[in-house]
């Protein structure tokens, strides 16, 4: 019995580094809800790849690759996407995204199907989550997204042998996560 405080602080390591594996399984998925009006569906391969048609104006809630999840979304693909291009120069042509109110929201617009080349708006994905790979629809009044990061699954078997690739193992490290992040300025808008 006198042993057991020397085992319980040789043990404590051992319950942080479980936690952090604990945590980093968690986001390695993404699973929402959605509440709303809309007919849209869509597939996105990180950044490289968004497709979809339809268009959504809905509410989400849920847990998005560690992240627990709780926002207004405006969600545009093809057709409407296009048409709005038409009326609207800046409007993207292909996929437009807003997160948050009515005049307080974030923008992510693709104006191709590889939107890591042709994208624009206040917001972008950070490195660890442009790999997701994800799929969602809008059925009138209900919807869902799930997604996986293959990204986060690498850090998650490379986090049992002590390496931590996502920087997201300590408390600091767990504050800084976004699912999105400010983008940089555009260069060729200071011209």
């Amino acid at each position: 019995m006198k042993w057991f405080p020397v085992l319980l602080l040789a043990l404590t390591p051992g319950c942080a580094w479980l936690g952090a594996r604990g945590r980093d399984l968690g986001d390695v998925v993404r699973v929402e809800g959605s509440v709303g009006v809309g007919l849209q569906a869509h597939a996105n391969a990180g950044e490289l790849l968004h497709l979809g048609f339809g268009s959504s104006r809905r509410w989400s809630a849920g847990w998005a690759y560690g992240i627990p999840t709780n926002e207004r979304r405006v969600e545009d693909h093809l057709p409407l996407s296009f048409v709005q291009s038409l009326m609207e120069p800046d409007a993207a042509a292909l996929h437009s995204l807003k997160i948050g109110g009515k005049d307080d929201y974030a923008k992510h617009r693709c104006y191709a199907v590889a939107p890591c080349t042709f994208d624009s708006g206040s917001i972008r994905k950070p490195t660890m989550q442009f790999w997701d790979i994800e799929a969602g629809f809008m059925l009138l009044a209900v919807g869902a997204e799930i997604g996986f990061n293959p990204a986060e699954l690498v850090d998650f078997i490379l986090g049992v042998f002590g390496l931590d690739i996502a920087d997201d193992d300590t408390e600091e490290g767990r504050a800084r996560r976004r699912l999105w992040v400010p983008a940089s300025p555009d260069p060729r808008s200071s011209r």
